[in-house]
């Protein structure tokens, strides 16, 4: 009788550690809202910006914008993308852009970890990105 309780409590253990790990990244509910803003200028928003996502980790996968899981590009009058349909996790974002004008641009660059909690994972969330010349 004692071993067959041992049995089941151990099965219970392993089927609530499965179900109950989840890995950054696609198949999940929440949805992620990317902003970008220049820190350098006031915190004002980089409308247009290309926005990089790499799943599951808090740190830069490459010294430049390349080994990331997926990117969206902002609307020429926007500072932001959405990101859905993703798990509980870490996050790192990365953005690229241009401030100034057409004539003469302003690259900006940077990005920063983001932690999707267990509360949120069936929401919206907010990154904010902040960039620098």
């Amino acid at each position: 009788m004692k071993a067959k309780f041992i049995f089941i409590a151990l099965i219970a253990v392993l089927i609530t550690s499965i179900y109950s790990c989840t890995k950054a990244g696609t198949g999940g509910n929440a949805t992620v809202v990317a902003k970008v803003y220049n820190t350098d200028n006031g915190s004002a928003p980089v409308n247009g910006a290309t926005i990089y996502i790499k799943y599951g980790q808090s740190t830069p996968p490459s010294a430049n914008n390349t080994g990331y899981d997926d990117h969206k590009v902002a609307a020429a009058n926007s500072n932001s993308v959405t990101f859905t349909g993703l798990q509980q996790g870490t996050y790192y974002f990365y953005a690229e852009g241009n401030t100034g004008t057409a004539t003469a641009p302003q690259p900006v660059s940077g990005g920063g970890p983001f932690s999707l909690t267990h509360a949120n994972r069936n929401g919206t969330s907010t990154a904010t990105i902040g960039v620098a010349y």
